[in-house]
């Protein structure tokens, strides 16, 4: 995966984000995604494809039980 520049193609940045340019710049027409129009070029601030890629990750589950008890004493209870 590529590094991110100040200023980012749509084939660069799409690259990252790990979508096509075409996804990417329908996104930009839906104002999906904060962009730079110049001309028919898209252009993608780093700050924009990091907004969007923060406001679109969910965070994991917690890896721990909620009554804090070991995973072997949890099956424990649930076969008994």
């Amino acid at each position: 995966m590529s590094d991110l520049q100040d200023m980012n193609t749509a084939d660069e940045a799409a690259e990252y984000l790990r979508l096509t340019p075409d996804r990417l710049k329908r996104m930009a027409r839906s104002k999906e995604i904060g962009h730079i129009r110049a001309g028919r070029n898209y252009i993608f601030p780093r700050d924009a494809i990091e907004l969007w890629k923060t406001e679109h990750t969910i965070a994991p589950l917690p890896t721990t039980n909620p009554w804090g008890v070991s995973d072997s004493s949890l099956r424990r209870l649930r076969q008994g």
